[in-house]
């Protein structure tokens, strides 16, 4: 068989068109997973930057109202897991 017949050979076409498939979707997870990484970042500089305004909040708090009840770490504890369990409720 030459090799021109073989390229006609319908099983390569198919193989080939596969192949091609196979590529196509390779790129786009590949594409996806530097999206999610990219956005992974931009969620953790976000974390980064409330935590860095929550400390600064605290220390001024410190200064007005240095028995404020939002100083103790469980108390602030209580009020995140509070906002958290009701929004995993869809309240």
């Amino acid at each position: 068989m030459a090799k021109d017949e073989n390229m006609l050979n319908p099983t390569n076409i198919a193989d080939s068109y596969w192949l091609g498939v196979a590529e196509g979707e390779a790129q786009k997870a590949t594409q996806l997973a530097q999206e999610w990484k990219t956005y992974a970042k931009s969620v953790e500089a976000n974390l980064a930057g409330s935590e860095a305004v929550k400390q600064a909040a605290l220390q001024e708090l410190a200064k007005l109202d240095p028995k404020s009840y939002l100083l103790i770490q469980q108390n602030r504890q209580k009020i995140f897991d509070a906002a958290y369990d009701a929004m995993l409720a869809g309240q």
